[in-house]
């Protein structure tokens, strides 16, 4: 679950200084495979200004320290509903330090944990670790610590489902719920709440709505210790994949499109939507994409888009380009310039 810190070439620290006030950290962040905050480091690394955050109120201050403590900032942004960039903004001029990266464990904040595990409150342990309270029941379990249910901490939210079990926010809120699944939402303030569930609603959800995932997602007793239907459905899923036959929604099929047009493969889309490449394929043969291939951008396209855009229109750009119109305009959406087409 942990990625490794990002490494910016000297090409992509160059578009980041040259870009910077014209297309947006959170664009950036989404081209170069990292987060808001490792863009905002190079920036900022590179003498310049940080965006400007809005007015908070006195309540949202008061929430923005009490999850900096449990929450990667991340997920704290998804609470609040506010940008990844407010919430490390603020909590910068406040002098709060946000569990920032899912970073790779050192040996000595293994040997850590295991003295602390079963001593200590996972709170306490996540508060002094500056790591997340399910990044620390993860870890137990490879270490094979103990249950990774413990000290009567048994609610997980939707971000560790997400986590947990390789799905979409998407599929969770949008199916899951409509099949049953038992949320529950958490009030922080008048205006705030969050959703979560036990560890059993899930497990029981889990194991009545086998084909709505698949267990090849999911590490050896990452849902504790592995029973006879949950190995059952490790040896049918090891066969085929439970998820080829879900019925599409529409979401998903705008989805694909808007990904096949912005130059992914189907490999690509598949692992995006949590879906196999045959039934991408499938998908896009239905909507009249037929025996087409998705087209990369390269440097010089970028570069020639980022110059002309200004003074030409999509149907110039796209002819000169040999593109469609569409996959320009998609293009130049998420390069953050917006423009009606001509």
């Amino acid at each position: 679950m942990g990625g490794k810190r990002k490494e910016f070439t000297q090409e992509e620290i160059n578009y980041i200084v040259g870009n910077w006030g014209k297309e947006s950290p959170h664009s950036m962040k989404q081209k170069f495979g990292c987060t808001w905050y490792a863009v905002c480091k190079v920036a900022e690394s590179q003498g310049l200004e940080l965006p400007k955050n809005k007015d908070w109120t006195n309540e949202e201050v008061e929430m923005l320290k009490k999850l900096a403590d449990k929450y990667h900032y991340t997920e704290i942004a998804q609470i609040m509903n506010k940008t990844e960039n407010a919430i490390y903004l603020k909590a910068r001029r406040l002098g709060i330090t946000l569990i920032q990266d899912r970073r790779k464990w050192t040996e000595e904040e293994e040997n850590m944990l295991a003295d602390l595990w079963g001593t200590k409150t996972i709170e306490y342990i996540a508060k002094t670790m500056r790591r997340t309270v399910f990044s620390l029941k993860v870890k137990a379990v490879r270490m094979k610590l103990g249950p990774m249910i413990r000290n009567n901490y048994d609610m997980i939210t939707v971000s560790d489902i997400i986590d947990l079990l390789n799905v979409s926010r998407d599929r969770i809120i949008n199916t899951w719920i409509k099949l049953g699944l038992k949320l529950k939402q958490t009030k922080l303030t008048e205006n705030m709440a969050y959703y979560t569930i036990s560890w059993i609603d899930l497990m029981n959800f889990l194991e009545n709505n086998q084909n709505e995932w698949d267990s090849r997602n999911v590490e050896i007793n990452m849902l504790g210790p592995e029973t006879e239907w949950l190995q059952a459905k490790r040896k049918r899923d090891a066969l085929e994949n439970p998820l080829w036959y879900r019925k599409w929604t529409e979401e998903e099929i705008v989805q694909t499109e808007n990904l096949f047009k912005s130059g992914k493969n189907y490999e690509e889309i598949a692992s995006t939507i949590n879906r196999s490449e045959w039934a991408v394929a499938n998908c896009l043969r239905n909507r009249g994409y037929s025996y087409m291939l998705p087209q990369y951008w390269k440097g010089r396209e970028l570069k020639f888009l980022r110059e002309n855009y200004s003074d030409m229109t999509y149907a110039e750009i796209a002819e000169i380009l040999g593109r469609s119109e569409a996959a320009v305009s998609f293009k130049a959406g998420q390069m953050g310039y917006q423009k009606k087409k001509k």
